[in-house]
């Protein structure tokens, strides 16, 4: 058993600004910002991993399926990786910034359900990307940095060189005035015809009896010339969400993410999901906003699309769940973010933490609310109308912290773009209903874009 043992080495002097030491990290440093840019939840920065967990996914050979499974589990990997750790935490240090941080792809969905191969995500990007980081920049309520140092027996200390980074970094971030105007990019977006014709075949799957509901999405691209961090910082305050982030690997790769989704959220033997279902349009008039925000609330579309997806996900949890415990805390309330609101579910489960992250994952990915209901028949459907691999999009990003008691927290890669070999690449989406109407749909999905695209 190897054991990893965080604690705080350094702490800034003054509030400090995560912006700019994000700016300021070396372009080495292969960070993963945890970026929780409404201010409801921490942020960190996490760099310099000493292992990784990486690949892709593709068919088992040695199967008659017609949709085969993968021939490799991510999830197991990482379990694998990690399986001999126990993290531990100094009194005080919150249990963020460290651990194993990275992110698993929509198409690792085929480790666990049978549904369609489209071709690979193009710009060589893996399926699974993990790293174990033992060092971390976390900000504490008052604005003030603390570098965490994750310190083992059987690994060499590198803490001083982590020090002398932290010292350079903050010395020149707090010096640094940011002040960048929000860089929306040119994106080329599918027509909208063909991505209605998909909300009309979905429609007519539903009618059959198929489907219950179904997340429709397209993607938009074009040239990226400019330095993936400033673009993250100069969208950080328009579009806050507790679970934002920017990373990126050696290779070049960004992702930038601005999901207000959170997938699952572990503690022990708790865990919590929030899925998101119903978008509405913010106003700047106060009381034609809050009227958008009642009007969505009582909108009997986006109630049934929440009620299929708070089901869908219960019956996820219940595969890994105790017997009995999980429960709907919330069927459904209004979540408002500055350019839309949502409508969020939570649902509660406890679970024996023993059955291991690879049987968690296994449980619930795909997350229900970007699959559909019944979820295989979904998953089916919308590889045959997309055509193509979504790569990280509606994939899930987040941390794992591996104990007697473990802890980690994974969103949904939603509002998320990725950038390599200078090409952005933006995908959206909508979950279609019977009720849907094609070009409702289309601008909805529109709107959610609207945050990075230069229209």
């Amino acid at each position: 058993m190897s054991n990893f043992n965080v604690r705080c080495i350094a702490r800034s002097a003054t509030a400090v600004s995560p912006s700019s030491c994000l700016l300021e990290m070396p372009q080495s440093t292969q960070l993963v910002f945890l970026d929780s840019s409404s201010g409801r939840g921490l942020s960190a920065i996490a760099f310099g991993p000493d292992d990784a967990v990486v690949g892709r996914v593709s068919p088992a050979v040695s199967t008659s399926e017609k949709w085969p499974l993968s021939n490799v589990d991510p999830a197991q990997e990482l379990e694998r990786a990690c399986q001999d750790e126990n993290w531990s935490f100094d009194a005080g240090i919150p249990q963020i910034g460290v651990g194993w941080i990275g992110w698993f792809s929509f198409e690792c969905g085929h480790a666990y359900e049978s549904f369609p191969w489209n071709a690979p995500y193009p710009d060589s990007w893996p399926d699974y990307n993990f790293g174990r980081y033992r060092q971390a920049l976390v900000w504490t309520p008052d604005g003030r940095a603390m570098l965490l140092y994750a310190f083992c027996d059987d690994l060499p200390d590198a803490s001083a060189d982590a020090l002398a980074l932290f010292e350079d970094v903050i010395a020149k971030a707090e010096c640094r005035q940011v002040d960048l105007a929000p860089q929306k990019q040119k994106l080329n977006a599918e027509k909208g015809a063909a991505y209605q014709d998909g909300v009309k075949q979905l429609r007519a799957l539903i009618a059959e009896g198929e489907l219950f509901q179904a997340n429709l999405s397209h993607e938009m691209s074009g040239k990226f010339n400019g330095n993936a961090r400033e673009l993250y910082v100069s969208l950080r305050d328009e579009q806050p969400t507790e679970l934002s982030c920017y990373w990126e690997d050696q290779s070049g790769r960004s992702l930038i993410s601005h999901s207000p989704e959170s997938f699952l959220n572990v503690n022990g033997a708790e865990i919590f999901s929030r899925p998101i279902k119903g978008t509405a349009h913010r106003e700047q008039d106060a009381q034609l906003d809050a009227k958008a925000a009642a009007q969505l609330n009582a909108n009997e579309k986006e109630m049934a699309e929440l009620n299929m997806i708070v089901d869908m996900t219960r019956n996820d949890l219940g595969r890994i769940a105790t017997v009995g415990q999980v429960a709907v805390e919330d069927v459904g309330s209004v979540v408002s973010y500055p350019t839309l609101h949502h409508r969020e579910a939570i649902i509660r489960a406890r679970w024996r933490p023993q059955t291991g992250l690879a049987k968690l994952i296994a449980a619930t990915f795909p997350p229900a609310s970007i699959s559909g209901a019944p979820k295989v028949r979904a998953l089916q459907a919308i590889a045959e109308i997309e055509q193509r691999s979504r790569g990280a999009y509606c994939g899930s990003l987040g941390y794992w912290l591996p104990s007697a008691s473990p802890h980690g927290e994974f969103s949904v890669l939603i509002r998320t773009a990725c950038i390599a070999k200078g090409t952005l690449r933006l995908a959206v989406g909508a979950g279609i209903v019977w009720d849907s109407d094609p070009q409702a749909e289309w601008e909805e999905t529109l709107l959610k874009g609207r945050y990075l695209r230069d229209e």
